[in-house]
């Protein structure tokens, strides 16, 4: 085996060698064929792709603010400030004041939030939770869920009449309202649909806020709210009373001895105490009820609640006997029926009362007189000596303020008698009885401007003196003009004041 071993090896050897030899030679290929130098091929440059630009960054929006009111801030947030202010207040409750129902509404506020935020033009936003805040609820007399639109008018200046506030309530459906919905009130305006708020209750101008006793009041509505469900119960326990007694009293002995068991159990769990009040006590209890109940009847009888007589004619009233006075004063009695008096409608003006005086008179410029004695005493309060041979009586400001009363009663007494439903009077109540003070040289300028003021409707009426002091009896003293303001001053635009 040795031998064929040594003759099989050369074969085993040339045959190794003969299988690899193309692959050899195609390796010896490969490196010459990387040896040359290659050209190289200039490469299209890719396309750039276009630049797509970033879409801009949302505006980030800055959330609204919401004031939080109550009984010790709402007063100084809605005074008048040197600019008009624009207020929406929401008006929401909990499970006693909203019973549950104010889910809705609140959520829907909130997310009004968000598009007031956007609205460059959106009123102030504020907010007031009756469950939290009863009194000043009670104050409103406000009900959730509920929009307050409140335009508070720039502060006015000293002399001036104090303009309205105009209050619009809006009432919200509890369970179908959205927050387009309340967007709406302001965007679309819904708030001038509703009926502007005339209540004697009104915060800013109403009768219980012009007597101040509007919080007050609110006290009492709120305290009564506060007071719990079980006392309304104890009449029905007292009431029931002397039915269980008499009933006891007809039964028989072991029945009766029941009944009143009962009796003594049920008083024992109405009650919440376990002895009478003792006599000290009902005594305190009486008077201070009385007190309370005796200042809010009087608070209520200055204004004219419980009369049956309007307070207009109240006024009225005290006016005729305030005539018999010392230093009484007569109209020009004309057989006037009241049909110049235009009504005015459109006009929307702030209407005042102008009192047009004589300046040829004396009144407060100073007359001479000779015969000192042909005055009474009481006169010579209200005079200065200038000179011992001849005396110069300077009449006080007050005869002027008397003459221009005069006038001011006149006025409103003739409306009142001829037209007492006019529009033009009850605003003229209501903004605040404004008056200006005019002077004029003669009578007959006087005459002249009650003849044109009676021609475009106003009410013009004339004052004569009675003579009793010292302006001679029957001048005409003061003209009074009461209408509305555009009006008046095509009248008496031209004149000075006094």
């Amino acid at each position: 085996m040795r031998l064929s071993s040594l003759v099989l090896l050369p074969a085993l050897v040339a045959a190794q060698e003969q299988v690899p030899l193309v692959e050899r030679l195609q390796g010896w290929f490969n490196q010459a064929k990387e040896l040359l130098p290659t050209p190289k091929v200039p490469q299209a440059a890719a396309p750039i792709a276009a630049t797509t630009p970033r879409p801009p960054k949302a505006a980030v929006v800055k959330p609204k603010t919401v004031t939080q009111f109550n009984p010790d801030n709402w007063k100084e947030i809605l005074a008048p400030k040197s600019d008009p202010q624009e207020w929406l207040i929401y008006v929401t409750g909990g499970n006693k004041t909203c019973f549950g129902h104010c889910g809705q509404a609140n959520r829907s506020w909130k997310e009004a939030q968000n598009l007031f935020a956007a609205d460059a033009t959106s009123p102030s936003l504020g907010r007031l939770n009756c469950e939290t805040q009863g009194l000043l609820c009670s104050i409103w007399s406000v009900t959730p869920p509920s929009l307050w639109h409140i335009q508070v008018p720039a502060a006015h200046t000293l002399g001036e009449v104090k303009p309205p506030t105009p209050v619009h309530p809006v009432r919200l459906n509890a369970t179908t309202v959205t927050a387009e919905e309340i967007y709406k009130v302001h965007s679309e305006k819904l708030w001038e649909k509703e009926p502007e708020l005339q209540s004697m209750f009104h915060p800013f101008d109403g009768l219980a806020a012009e007597y101040r006793i509007n919080e007050a009041v609110g006290w009492v509505v709120y305290g009564l709210g506060m007071i719990p469900s079980w006392a309304m119960m104890l009449s029905d326990v007292i009431e029931l009373h002397p039915r269980l007694t008499f009933l006891a009293n007809i039964t028989p002995s072991p029945t009766r001895t029941r009944i009143n068991n009962e009796i003594t159990r049920i008083l024992t769990m109405a009650l919440p105490v376990d002895r009478p009040p003792s006599t000290i006590a009902l005594v305190a209890a009486t008077s201070l009820l009385t007190g309370v109940i005796g200042y809010y009847i009087g608070q209520g009888a200055s204004i004219g609640i419980f009369s049956s007589t309007p307070r207009h004619a109240q006024k009225d009233k005290s006016i005729d006997e305030d005539e018999d006075e010392e230093d009484d004063e007569d109209e020009d009695d004309e057989d006037d029926n009241g049909g110049e008096l235009a009504t005015f409608e459109g006009n929307t003006d702030e209407v005042k009362l102008v009192l047009v005086v004589r300046t040829d008179l004396g009144m407060g410029k100073g007359m001479e007189i000779s015969d000192p004695s042909s005055f009474t005493f009481p006169l010579l309060r209200y005079m200065r000596v200038y000179s011992y041979q001849k005396l110069t009586v300077m009449a006080s400001t007050g005869k002027i303020a008397a003459q221009c009363s005069h006038a001011t009663l006149a006025c409103y007494k003739y409306y009142f008698s001829k037209s007492p439903n006019s529009p033009i009077l009850k605003r003229w109540e209501r903004q605040g009885q404004a008056k200006v003070a005019l002077q004029a040289k003669t009578e007959e300028d006087i005459l002249v401007l009650q003849a044109q003021a009676l021609s475009l409707g106003l009410c013009a009426r004339v004052i004569q003196d009675a003579g009793r002091t010292q302006i001679a009896s029957g001048s005409r003293t003061v003209l009074g003009i009461l209408g509305p303001k555009s009006v008046v001053d095509s009248v008496t635009g031209h004149l000075k004041l006094l």
